[in-house]
């Protein structure tokens, strides 16, 4: 379920990683060839992504198809982070743009944009992961994707770094063999993300990085993340951790 990517470095134009690479995150959301729970993404797409310099990210959303979006109009832009998501919708989930990835709040490191590529209302989590809701976090849509944002947006209002917030809402999901779960934050500076049963793929290149759910080309750049790891990365470097035991 879903594909999705992010990238932070110079200035890059956002329709690069969209739509203009060879296996760009338009090809991966109408033929993806690593997604194992669904044949493709249909039901719409989001970006956010920061302007050099900027504090705060633009932010589109839709229920289009993004291999049939003709409204998105900033391709050229430049930006310096980047986070783009496509959707395949998590079962009994309403197809509105509000529950589409990726979802941009505010914290006290900053913006934050989130996606999350898996399924965390399954039977064997769901009941954990609705019960850590924050009541002080407003959650507008129905997606999963949005109660794990919300449980990692109060992990850093309580005042844990973004690494430990996204690896603690892990843990409350504490998926089995049976649960496909990836999640993706970004802030202005920082790539944060997870693998578990999900491909997913990161790619440094001197000052640049991109993390991304299949790779965008078949440059030899690319190297898969290990599966049960938490990935934290910046223009300057990558670090990966395994998942297990991290609290």
């Amino acid at each position: 379920m879903c594909r999705h990517l992010a990238y932070v470095g110079p200035p890059l134009a956002i329709g690069e990683l969209l739509f203009d690479a060879p296996h760009a995150l338009c090809n991966q959301g109408c033929a993806p060839r690593e997604m194992v729970v669904a044949k493709d993404n249909p039901n719409g797409w989001g970006v956010a992504w920061w302007d050099p310099g900027a504090a705060e990210p633009h932010h589109y959303r839709t229920t289009a198809r993004m291999w049939e979006d003709d409204g998105f109009r900033s391709g050229e832009q430049p930006a310096t982070t980047i986070l783009g998501a496509v959707r395949k919708a998590s079962p009994n989930t309403t197809l509105e743009s509000v529950n589409n990835a990726p979802f941009v709040a505010a914290s006290r490191l900053g913006a934050l944009a989130f996606s999350l590529n898996g399924h965390v209302f399954h039977a064997s989590c769901a009941a954990r992961v609705r019960a850590a809701i924050p009541p002080e976090v407003s959650i507008v849509g129905n997606t999963d994707s949005e109660a794990v944002f919300a449980i990692i947006r109060a992990a850093i209002a309580s005042g844990s770094n973004a690494a430990a917030a996204v690896a603690a809402a892990h843990h409350v999901i504490a998926p089995n063999h049976e649960v496909y779960v990836n999640l993706l934050l970004a802030t202005r500076d920082e790539i944060v993300a997870t693998a578990w049963q999900h491909t997913l793929y990161v790619r440094h290149l001197d000052d640049a990085t991109t993390v991304s759910s299949e790779a965008l080309d078949s440059s030899p750049g690319w190297v898969r993340v290990p599966d049960a790891s938490l990935l934290v990365a910046n223009r300057d470097r990558v670090t990966t951790t395994p998942l297990q035991g991290l609290q």
